[in-house]
């Protein structure tokens, strides 16, 4: 069995998030065209290159709220990327990380946090610590 999920070409402005060669069968996608309200848990990363509404539960692994990307949720995940839209509650066991282009409302949980000069944040930042 093919242990590889093959890919369309794509010419859009997001063609950086579909490789040349086939994607890992452990790194899930959520198109462009895709609009879902749901609750979504997962033991492998995701891109969300679409919308997305509902609860996200990946706590081991890495999400990637690319750059057209809205998402409505309570996010819990490790690492977090944000270069599109994001609103509501972030989790992070690891690292969230708002790019120039992103834009993030709501409430950030994490043990480290980075934004980058001309990101967009209006919410509340909790750092959290592992040290006793």
């Amino acid at each position: 069995m093919n242990d590889k999920m093959q890919i369309p070409e794509n010419k859009n402005r997001n063609s950086h998030i579909y490789p040349e060669k086939p994607l890992p069968k452990n790194k899930a996608l959520i198109g462009t065209t895709i609009d879902i309200r749901a609750e979504l848990k997962g033991n492998e990363d995701l891109a969300i290159l679409g919308k997305y509404k509902g609860k996200i539960e990946i706590k081991n692994h890495d999400l990637f709220v690319e750059s057209d990307a809205y998402v409505e949720a309570e996010i819990h995940a490790r690492n977090i990327t944000i270069r599109g839209r994001v609103k509501g509650t972030i989790h992070a066991s690891g690292k969230v990380y708002i790019e120039k282009e992103g834009q993030m409302v709501g409430d950030i949980s994490a043990a480290r946090i980075a934004i980058v000069e001309g990101a967009q944040f209006k919410g509340s930042m909790k750092m959290i610590s592992y040290i006793q």
